[in-house]
C-alpha cells in the first residue's frame, strides 16, 4: 500500500506510454498498418544511424570514464579537508547555471575570435621559437568531440563529487583506522577497504553518468545547432531531425533500440558489482 501511489505514477507517466511507443514501433507512422520489424531495419539501414551510433559510443566512452574518475578523485581530496561544506556547495554552481549562460561562456572561450585561440595567438607571437598559430573554429574541426566533452565534464562533476562523498562518508573509519594501525598505507587502504566499500556508489554514479551523456544534448544542440560537425553528431540529433520530419515509426523504433541498450548496460554493471 505504501508503494501504490508511487508505483501508479511511475505505471501512469512512464510504463504505459513506454509500451506505447513500442507498439507504434511495429507500426507505419500515418495510417497505423503493422509492418512488422520493416521500422528496425529502416532504422539500421541508415547511414545517419551509424554516424550517430558511433559519436554516441565514442562521447559515452570517454565522457563517463574521466567523469567518474576526476570526481572520485576530487572526492578523496574532500574527504577530510576543513570547511568541506563551502566548497562542496560551490562544485554545484554548474549545475545551477542556466544551459543559455553554459553555451554562450563556451562560445565566448571556443569561437574563431575566442578567448582561446587569442590567448594561443598572442603566446606564439611572444615566443619567436614557437611557429605562428592559425585561430581553429573547434566546432567545426576534430575537436568538437573534445570541446563536448570538457563541457560535459564541467557541468557535472561537481554532482558526482558529492555523491562519491555521501558513499565515502558511509564507510566505516574504525575498519580504515585499524588498517593504519597495522601498518596499511593509502594504496593498500584504498584496495582492500575503500573501493570494495564503493561499490555500490560506482553502480550508481555509472548508470548516473551514462544517463547524463544522453541528457546532455540540449547544450550541444544550442552550440551546434541541428546538423553539427560530423564528429557531434550524437543518437538524440537523429531522434530530433526525425521529429521534425514527422517521422515517428522510425523514432519510435529509435527509442526502443536506446532503452534496450540501456538496459543490457544497467544489467552488466549490476552484474559486475555482484
Amino acid at each position: 500500500m505504501f508503494l501504490l501511489p508511487g508505483f501508479s505514477g511511475v505505471m501512469i507517466f512512464y510504463l504505459l506510454p513506454f509500451f506505447e511507443v513500442v507498439r507504434r514501433s511495429f507500426l507505419k507512422s500515418g495510417n497505423g498498418a503493422f509492418v512488422g520489424m520493416d521500422n528496425y531495419r529502416a532504422v539500421f539501414g541508415n547511414g545517419a544511424f551509424a554516424l550517430a551510433v558511433r559519436n554516441t559510443f565514442l562521447y559515452m566512452a570517454a565522457g563517463v570514464p574521466l567523469l567518474m574518475g576526476i570526481s572520485l578523485f576530487l572526492s578523496l581530496l574532500l574527504r577530510n579537508l576543513l570547511q568541506r561544506r563551502k566548497l562542496v556547495s560551490a562544485l554545484l554552481l554548474p549545475m545551477a547555471v542556466p544551459a543559455a549562460v553554459m553555451v554562450l561562456t563556451l562560445q565566448i572561450l571556443i569561437d574563431r575570435q575566442g578567448v582561446i585561440n587569442g590567448v594561443l595567438t598572442h603566446v606564439s607571437g611572444k615566443i619567436t621559437a614557437l611557429p605562428a598559430f592559425t585561430a581553429i573554429d573547434y566546432l567545426n574541426t576534430g575537436w568538437a568531440l573534445a570541446v563536448v566533452v570538457c563541457s560535459f565534464l564541467w557541468k557535472n562533476t561537481g554532482y558526482m563529487v558529492i555523491l562519491w562523498l555521501a558513499g565515502l562518508a558511509a564507510l566505516p573509519k574504525e575498519v580504515e583506522e585499524a588498517a593504519q594501525v597495522d601498518g596499511a598505507n593509502r594504496w593498500q587502504s584504498w584496495h582492500y577497504i575503500i573501493r570494495p566499500g564503493l561499490s555500490g556508489s560506482f553502480f550508481t554514479i555509472g548508470m548516473l553518468s551514462v544517463l547524463q551523456i544522453f541528457k546532455s544534448y540540449r547544450e550541444v544542440w544550442m552550440v551546434a545547432g541541428s546538423y553539427p560537425q560530423e564528429h557531434i553528431y550524437f543518437l538524440q540529433h537523429l531522434l530530433q531531425n526525425w521529429y521534425l520530419k514527422l517521422e515517428f515509426d522510425r523514432m519510435a523504433a529509435l527509442t526502443v533500440i536506446m532503452s534496450l541498450v540501456l538496459l543490457a548496460v544497467c544489467l552488466l554493471l549490476q552484474k559486475r558489482l555482484e
